[in-house]
């Protein structure tokens, strides 16, 4: 069982090292961690350094009670102690832990919502004040998003509604993502105060990608399902209600907009978004888009693995993965995998690309097979045969392309498939043997299957 102390007794150990034992600091320091360490203690939420102010307190603490005395005033002193709060807040957890429960986030909502409300009404040099204690609260709440309470989210909303300062709007959005990561009550809470509505907004806004960036950053913190704490969130619903609102603002961006850094966030919005049928058929007038910017990218590893995304949630809809493929699509994702080979990521997700497009499609299988896919399958299966996601999907890919189509067999067998895949199960065959051996029954090797359930033979009572 892990132990835990308090930050005093750490504090006190390591002082009567330096008083009694005439330590030096950071000889009390190595010798506190040791001794602690050895009893099993946890000291990931302890501070362990000695920053300590003039009043022999942690600079943390201090910080905190200075900004509390001085909170009514407007003076350069609150900056400044900011600075510090923010600086021992970025150190680690310890930091920003003991700076929570000194009370800093109370009082932090309670200078930027003072300070914001007087920068509205026309106070312009309060905005250094609002920047500052934005920067402050995202370092204080990074990793520690439970701090935030309906004050806050009040905040959030009435800065995203009241100002059109970019600059405020970007740390807002910031402080937004933080507070949504690996925390679905913060996440319905915040989307309850339609939120979505300045997320529309906000994607109007030409001309400065940074606010796009953390647009986009915000909006895809919202399907998230990372909050083990959990056990059912609103994922679903989530991406649902912004597609619906948010799909025609984002593939118009995506349309308009080719630097591959801006449209790789986009598309991986919009994959993140399109979680329903008729979802998938609006996104889909971004195609032509799509194959553009592959042409224009097609050595860039980032951008493909990001069109590759959105192209796996299209392929959702049967009708726009038709689309896509009459399009040309075909060639294009087989020239990518050949020259994506080495990168495993990448390699990982065209083989899944091509398993959804030619899942239950024959015309399909067909195209791929005949512009050359098995070698190139075959050939990251061989370089990657020690990663299970290239694995597999590659297994994925294989059923899919012959399953329907028996008379391409032969070539995959030509290649020495039967060999690769009985290494592959030999290293995975607990993690998923099944998806192998299907891989291995379509391709019409010899294979034995397990029984799933079999009957006990116990006669039933007439």
């Amino acid at each position: 069982m892990v132990r835990v102390i308090t930050q005093e007794t750490y504090d006190e150990v390591v002082k009567e090292n330096i008083d009694e034992f005439d330590m030096s600091p950071e000889e009390a320091i190595k010798e506190a961690i040791a001794q602690f360490e050895a009893q099993g203690v946890d000291l990931s939420n302890i501070i362990k350094d000695l920053s300590l102010s003039s009043e022999d307190v942690h600079l943390v603490s201090a910080a905190v009670k200075k900004l509390k005395d001085i909170c009514n005033e407007d003076s350069e002193e609150i900056i400044t102690q900011l600075n510090v709060l923010m600086a021992e807040c970025n150190k680690d957890i310890a930091h920003r832990i003991r700076a929570g429960k000194e009370g800093a986030y109370t009082l932090l909502i309670e200078l930027l919502d003072r300070h914001f409300k007087g920068y509205v009404e026309g106070k312009k040099e309060l905005e250094r004040f609002v920047l500052q204690e934005l920067n402050t609260l995202r370092a204080l709440m990074d990793t520690q998003p439970d701090l935030l309470e309906p004050n806050g989210i009040n905040l959030m909303k009435r800065m995203l509604d009241e100002t059109q300062n970019q600059e405020i709007l970007i740390l807002t959005l910031k402080w937004i993502s933080i507070c949504c990561l690996k925390h679905e009550q913060n996440r319905q809470r915040i989307f309850a105060t339609d939120i979505v509505s300045n997320f529309k907004v906000l994607l109007q806004i030409k001309g400065n990608t940074k606010l796009l960036s953390e647009t986009l950053l915000a909006i895809r913190r919202f399907p998230l399902d990372d909050d083990i704490r959990v056990e059912f969130g609103k994922a679903h619903e989530h991406a649902r209600d912004f597609a619906i609102q948010l799909l025609d603002s984002l593939t118009d961006i995506l349309i308009e907009n080719s630097a591959p850094s801006c449209a790789g966030e986009v598309m991986s919005t919009v994959s993140a978004l399109l979680v329903r049928h008729e979802l998938c058929a609006t996104a889909a007038r971004c195609c032509d888009a799509l194959f553009a910017l592959l042409a224009d990218n097609y050595d860039n590893v980032v951008v493909t693995q990001q069109a590759v995304k959105l192209i796996i949630a299209l392929a959702g809809n049967d009708d726009v993965k038709r689309q896509l493929v009459k399009s040309g699509i075909v060639p294009i994702v087989v020239s990518l995998l050949s020259r994506h080979t080495s990168n495993p990521t990448a390699a990982a997700l065209i083989l899944k690309c091509i398993a959804a497009l030619s899942l239950r499609e024959p015309e399909h299988s067909k195209q791929f097979l005949e512009n050359g896919v098995a070698e190139a399958v075959v050939e990251c299966l061989k370089v990657h045969q020690n990663n299970a996601n290239v694995q597999k999907n590659g297994c994925w890919a294989i059923r899919n392309m012959v399953a329907r189509c028996k008379e391409h067999n032969s070539k995959f067998h030509e290649l020495g498939i039967q060999a690769i895949l009985d290494k592959s199960y030999d290293m995975f065959g607990k993690e998923f043997g099944f998806d192998i051996k299907s891989a291995l029954r379509d391709l019409e090797c010899d294979v034995k299957l397990d029984e799933q359930w079999t009957g006990k033979g116990v006669e039933i009572d007439q």
